[in-house]
C-alpha cells in the first residue's frame, strides 16, 4: 500500500468518524442511569457557564430515583461550578455565635430600678409603651372560586360597557348585543380565549345555560382573557405602585377575602371602572372597598371590619404612661436638639429643608406628569399609545437578492420532479416555473444546466429522455433572453367565485376556473367590454328615448300597467345615461365636438331622421377597468387613457412588463394581501423592492424568503425591514435609510412608492369610535402623507428633479356604503385631495400621483368575509376581482405609457368591476347572505331528521355504516446502534498517519 493510498484511507476514515459522531444520538439519558443508578453518584458537579445538565439531572432524579434514593438513604448534591462554587470548595461562612446577655440582677423596688437608669434612656422605653391602636387582620369570610357563568357575564358586560345589573341571566348574547354582529364575534372569541372552547352555537344559547355547560370543563381559575382585563384594570386607573398583589394583599387584609372571592371582586370592578386614573392609595383603597360591598350583596356574603387590637395589646403591656407627660419631659430636649441641628448647619451652610422642598417639588412634578398621562392616556386610548410605539431598525433589515443561487435550485427540482415521475405534462405551472427561471438567466445558469443534460442518463427511461427534452428547451429559450430584461407575467388561468351548499347544509366557496376567460388576454378583453349594468346611450339614444316618454305621456289618460312599467324602465335608462358621463352623451356621433355642443341637424334641429326613420342611437359601455381624466365637473371617464390603459394590460398579458432598474418602496404587502401579489410581480420583473413589516418575526422573513426564491429575477432585490407606519420616528428613519449613502443604507432613489398599509376598523359606527380608529387614520392618512413629504425632502436635497416617483394610491369605492368601519372611508376620501395638490403645491416635480379605486378583491383580509355572496353579486352584471387579478390591474398601472402619463397630470384609475352601478350594494350583500344561510340551515335540519329518524327506525348501530373513519398512520421505525470499528484492526494501522493532521 503506497503511502498517497494510506493517507486517502486515513482521511476517509477521519471524515466517516467525524460523521458518525455528529450523527449519533447523545444518549444522555443511559449516561444518566450509568451515573446514578449503577455507580449511584451521590455528588456531581458541573463545570460550566450555566447548570444546563445539572437541572436536567434534578428532574431525572425527581422523576425516577427519588423512591429509590429514600429507600436506600442516599443523598445526592447536585452543583454547578457557576452557582454553587463555596459548596464544591467547601468554602462555608463561619457561625457567628451569638452574645449572651448576662444574668439579670436581683429585682429591687421598681422605684430604685428606674431611678437609676440616666434620663435620656428612659425617654424611649416610656415613648414605646403607648402602642397606638391598630387594626388586625378581619374575620374570614368563606372563599368560593368563582363560576363559569360570573366570568361569561362580566366579560360580556365589560365588552359591551354597562354594568353587571343590566345583562340578565335569561338572555343569550345574541339579544344583549342587539344585532351587530361584529361584537358578538368579538365576545365569543374572548369566551374562546377564556375558556379554550365552546359549545355548539354559544350566541343563541342563554347566559345561565352556557355558563353550566361550560362549569362542567371549568377549573375555577381566571383565564386568559380576564386575568388581561383584570392586568389592564390595576395598570391604567391604580395609582403608581399599587399593582395587582397590593390589591389583592388588601382584599385579604381588609375584608377576610380569600383567592376565590378576590377574583370574584375583581371582575366585579372589570364592570365599574373608574373613569380615570385613581389619583392616590386612599382613592384606590375607597374604590376597592366600594367594590367589595356592591360584590358582597351580588354574592349574598356579610363583610365585617377589622377587630381593634389596641385595647387588648394596651392592657398585656404593662404599665401605661400618659403621652402628655412623655412630651413634657422631652420637650427641652428636643429644643435642645432642634438649636445644635441649626447652627451646624449654618455653619455648614446647608439648608434642612432642602430634601422637603425637594420633596414637594418632586411630588408637585409627578402630580404634573400624571396628569398628562391621564389627558394622553383619556384623550388618545391605549392602543394608540401602543401602535405609535418605533419599531424601525436597519440592523434588522434582511437583504434577499441571491437569485442565480435560487435559480439552481429550482432547475435542479424541476429535473428531478419529472425524472421521478412528479412531472408528466407540460402545464401553465410549468410554463410558469420556466418563465421564472428564464428571468434568472446567466451564462453559469446555463453552463449549470448543460452539464447535467450531458450526464442524463436516457438510457434509464423515458422519464430521462422527457427530461433531457424538456431541459434541452429550456437551455434553448434561457440563451434567447440571456440579454433581454426579466419581465412580469402571468400565465395562470383566471379564476371566479363559486358558493355551494351541500345535501347536508355544509357551506363551501372555492375558486373555480372561468369558462370565458382561459388567459389573461381574454380577461383583458372582458375588462375592455365591461356588462349590461355600466351601458351608457349617446345623443341620440337619449333624444329617442324622451320623445318615447313623451308620446306615452300624452296617452296618460289610457295608460295600462305594461305602459306604466315602460314609462319607468325608459326612464331609468335616460337617467342612467345622463349620470354615466355627460362629456360621451353631448358630443357629436364621430367622437368629435365642437365648443362642447352638438352638431345641429337640418331644419328640424334635433331630431335625425335616414329615409324616413328616426336613427336608432348606440349604445356603449364603460369598461370595468377605466381611467378618469378631471373635468370642471369632476372626474369623468376618458375613452383615450382608458386605451391606453387597456392597451398596456394586453401587452402585459401578451409580452409582460419589465420593472428592471426601479426602486420601489412598498408597504402592507403581508401575507393574503394584494400588496403580497403585486410584490411578486415586481421582484419578478427585475425591481428592487423595500418592503416594510409591522411583525418582524422568523417567521415573516422566511415568508419573504421564500417569496423570493420563487419568483425573484436577475438584478433584483428584496429588503425586509420592521417598520410601525404609526410612528414619526419610523417614516424620517425609514426615508432616510433608503436614500443615505452611508455605510449601513441604501443610497436609492425611489421610482415607485406603493403605501397600502392599514388596518381594520370592522364595527365601528359613528358612536364608537376609539383609539383604534384614530391609529388606523393616523397610518393610512397622516403619516402616509408625512412619508410622501420626506420622499419629496430627499429628492429636493439631491436634486433628482428629473426622476419622479410613482406613488400608486389605494383608494376604495366605499364611501360609508357598508358602514361600521371607523374613519376608514375618510382616510381614504381625503387621500383624494393629492390630486388637487399636485397641481398648487410645489412638489410636482418629484412626485406623481395615481389614485387606484381598488374593486372587490377576493380573499383578501377585508373582504374575505363576504367571498360566499360574490357569485351572487357577479351576476348582477358586475365582476369582483381575485388577488392576481387586481395585482395585474395595478402593475398595469406602472407601466411605462401610465408612468408617462403621470408626468403630466393625476391619473384616477377605477378598478372597481362596475360596482358603484349598484344601488343599495349593503342591501343586496344582506339578502344574498340571509338566502344562502336559510338554504344551508334548512338542508341541515333536514340531515339531522334524517338522521334521527334511521336512527328510530333502524337503530343506534346503524350510524356506525355511515360514519367516517380516518386512520392515521404512526411511525415505529427502530434503528440498531451501529457497530463501531475495531481499534486493533480496523484503526490503530492507521493511527500513525492520523497524528498531526
Amino acid at each position: 500500500m503506497t503511502p498517497e493510498v494510506e493517507q486517502e484511507l486515513a482521511h476517509t476514515l477521519l471524515v466517516e468518524l467525524l460523521a458518525y459522531q455528529f450523527a449519533s444520538p447523545v444518549r444522555w439519558i443511559e449516561t444518566q442511569d450509568v451515573i446514578l443508578a449503577e455507580k449511584t453518584t451521590e455528588r456531581i458537579v458541573e463545570v460550566g457557564p450555566a447548570d444546563t445538565l445539572g437541572g436536567m439531572a434534578k428532574r431525572t432524579l425527581a422523576s425516577k430515583y427519588e423512591a429509590y434514593d429514600a429507600a436506600l438513604s442516599v443523598q445526592r448534591q447536585i452543583l454547578c461550578y457557576n452557582k454553587d462554587a463555596k459548596e464544591i470548595y467547601y468554602d462555608v461562612d463561619p457561625i457567628v455565635e451569638e452574645e449572651t446577655s448576662p444574668p439579670p440582677a436581683s429585682a429591687g423596688p421598681p422605684s430604685q430600678s428606674s431611678s437609676s437608669q440616666p434620663t435620656s434612656a428612659s425617654v424611649p422605653a416610656a415613648a414605646a409603651a403607648p402602642a397606638p391602636s391598630s387594626a388586625g387582620p378581619a374575620a374570614a369570610v368563606a372563599d368560593a372560586p368563582v363560576s363559569a357563568v360570573d366570568i361569561v357575564r362580566s366579560l360580556i358586560a365589560q365588552k359591551l360597557k354597562k354594568p353587571l345589573a343590566e345583562i340578565p341571566l335569561s338572555k343569550a348574547i345574541k339579544d344583549l348585543v342587539g344585532g351587530k354582529s361584529t361584537l358578538q364575534n368579538e365576545i365569543l372569541g374572548d369566551l374562546g380565549k377564556e375558556f379554550g372552547s365552546t359549545p355548539e352555537k354559544p350566541e343563541d344559547t342563554p347566559l345561565d345555560e352556557l355558563g353550566a355547560s361550560m362549569q362542567a370543563t371549568f377549573n375555577g381559575q381566571l383565564g386568559k382573557q380576564s386575568s388581561s382585563l383584570i392586568a389592564r384594570l390595576v395598570s391604567s386607573k391604580m395609582p403608581g405602585g399599587f399593582n395587582i398583589t397590593a390589591v389583592r394583599k388588601y382584599l385579604e387584609t381588609r375584608w377576610g377575602l380569600g383567592p376565590g372571592r378576590q377574583d370574584g371582586v375583581l371582575l366585579y370592578a372589570l364592570t365599574a371602572e373608574p373613569a380615570s386614573r385613581l389619583g392616590s392609595e386612599a382613592d384606590a383603597k375607597a374604590y376597592l372597598d366600594e367594590t367589595s360591598n356592591k360584590y358582597a350583596s351580588v354574592a349574598g356574603i356579610s363583610l365585617s371590619s377589622p377587630t381593634a387590637a389596641g385595647d387588648g395589646a394596651g392592657a398585656g403591656g404593662g404599665m401605661m404612661m400618659d403621652p402628655a407627660a412623655i412630651d413634657a419631659l422631652t420637650k427641652d430636649q428636643r429644643a435642645l436638639f432642634k438649636q445644635q441641628l441649626e447652627l451646624f448647619a449654618r455653619y455648614l451652610k446647608m439648608d434642612l429643608r432642602a430634601g422637603d422642598k425637594a420633596f414637594v417639588g418632586s411630588q408637585e412634578s409627578s402630580k404634573v406628569l400624571q396628569a398628562q398621562l391621564d389627558l394622553w392616556s383619556t384623550e388618545h386610548g391605549e392602543f394608540y399609545a401602543a401602535g405609535i410605539e418605533p419599531s424601525f431598525n436597519p440592523l434588522k433589515a434582511r437583504v434577499y437578492d441571491s437569485a442565480w443561487n435560487w435559480a439552481r435550485q429550482d432547475v435542479l427540482s424541476m429535473y428531478y420532479d419529472i425524472i421521478f415521475g412528479r412531472l408528466k405534462a407540460v402545464d401553465r405551472e410549468i410554463v410558469s416555473r420556466c418563465i421564472l427561471i428564464m428571468n434568472r438567466s446567466n451564462p453559469l445558469l446555463i453552463d449549470f444546466m448543460q452539464y447535467h443534460m450531458d450526464i442524463c442518463p436516457t438510457d434509464r427511461g423515458e422519464t430521462y429522455q422527457l427530461a433531457k427534452e424538456l431541459g434541452q428547451q429550456l437551455i434553448e429559450n434561457c440563451k434567447e433572453v440571456l440579454g433581454a430584461a426579466p419581465v412580469y407575467k402571468d400565465v395562470a388561468i383566471p379564476t371566479g367565485p363559486q358558493t355551494s351548499v351541500d345535501g347536508r347544509g355544509n357551506l363551501d366557496y372555492a375558486e373555480v376556473p372561468r369558462t370565458s376567460a382561459r388567459k389573461l388576454e381574454h380577461y383583458v378583453r372582458e375588462m375592455a367590454e365591461g356588462g349590461k349594468i355600466s351601458e351608457y346611450g349617446n345623443r341620440t339614444k337619449v333624444q329617442n328615448d324622451l320623445s318615447r316618454i313623451y308620446k306615452l305621456i300624452k296617452q296618460q289618460h289610457k295608460l295600462s300597467k305594461s305602459s306604466q312599467l315602460q314609462i319607468k324602465s325608459l326612464y331609468e335608462n335616460v337617467i342612467r345615461s345622463l349620470s354615466m358621463n355627460e362629456g360621451q352623451i353631448l358630443p357629436l356621433e364621430n367622437g368629435k365636438a365642437m365648443n362642447g355642443h352638438a352638431k345641429k341637424g337640418g331644419k328640424n334641429g334635433s331630431r335625425l331622421h335616414m329615409n324616413g326613420h328616426t336613427k336608432q342611437g348606440k349604445v356603449e359601455t364603460i369598461p370595468f377597468l377605466h381611467l378618469k381624466r378631471k373635468e370642471p365637473h369632476g372626474w369623468d371617464y376618458s375613452k383615450k387613457l382608458t386605451g391606453m390603459y387597456l392597451d398596456g394590460l394586453e401587452e402585459a398579458a401578451k409580452s409582460g412588463v419589465t420593472f428592471q432598474g426601479k426602486n420601489v418602496l412598498m408597504t402592507g404587502a403581508g401575507a393574503g394581501s394584494i400588496g403580497a401579489e403585486v410584490l411578486q410581480g415586481l421582484i419578478s420583473g427585475g425591481a428592487k423592492v423595500v418592503v416594510t413589516t409591522s411583525r418582524f418575526s422568523p417567521q415573516v422573513t422566511e415568508y419573504y424568503q421564500a417569496m423570493y426564491a420563487r419568483f425573484g429575477a436577475r438584478g433584483s432585490q428584496l429588503v425586509v425591514v420592521p417598520f410601525n407606519q404609526g410612528s414619526k420616528q419610523d417614516v424620517e428613519h425609514l426615508i432616510d435609510y433608503i436614500y443615505s449613502t452611508k455605510k449601513g443604507s441604501l443610497g436609492w432613489d425611489l421610482d415607485f412608492v406603493v403605501p397600502f398599509a392599514a388596518i381594520p376598523e370592522n364595527g365601528r359606527e359613528i358612536d364608537s369610535i376609539d383609539s383604534k380608529s384614530e391609529l388606523a387614520h393616523r397610518i393610512m392618512l397622516t403619516n402616509l402623507l408625512r412619508l410622501l413629504g420626506c420622499i419629496k425632502t430627499q429628492k429636493a436635497e439631491r436634486g433628482f428633479e428629473t426622476r419622479p416617483a410613482q406613488v400608486i394610491l389605494p383608494l376604495s369605492p366605499n364611501h360609508g356604503t357598508f358602514g361600521n368601519d371607523g374613519l376608514y372611508s375618510e382616510s381614504k376620501l381625503a387621500l383624494e385631495t393629492l390630486f388637487n395638490r399636485w397641481h398648487s403645491e410645489n412638489w410636482g416635480n418629484f412626485l406623481t400621483i395615481c389614485g387606484a379605486v381598488i374593486g372587490w378583491t377576493r380573499g383578501t383580509g377585508l373582504m374575505s368575509g363576504n367571498n360566499v355572496v360574490a357569485e351572487g353579486v357577479e351576476r348582477y352584471g358586475v365582476r369582483t376581482f381575485s388577488q392576481q387579478e387586481m395585482a395585474f390591474n395595478l402593475l398595469g398601472l406602472m407601466s411605462p405609457t401610465i408612468v408617462n402619463l403621470c408626468q403630466n397630470e393625476p391619473v384616477f384609475a377605477d378598478l372597481n368591476g362596475g360596482l358603484q352601478f349598484i344601488p343599495d350594494l349593503k342591501d343586496l350583500m344582506t339578502n344574498l347572505r340571509k338566502e344562502i344561510m336559510e338554504t344551508s340551515e334548512v338542508r341541515k335540519a333536514v340531515t339531522k331528521e334524517t338522521a334521527m329518524e334511521n336512527k328510530i327506525v333502524n337503530g343506534e348501530a346503524s350510524e356506525a355504516l355511515y360514519k367516517k373513519v380516518t386512520a392515521e398512520p404512526h411511525a415505529n421505525i427502530k434503528f440498531q446502534f451501529p457497530e463501531l470499528p475495531d481499534w486493533k484492526e480496523d484503526v490503530e494501522p492507521l493511527n500513525k498517519n492520523l497524528k498531526g493532521m
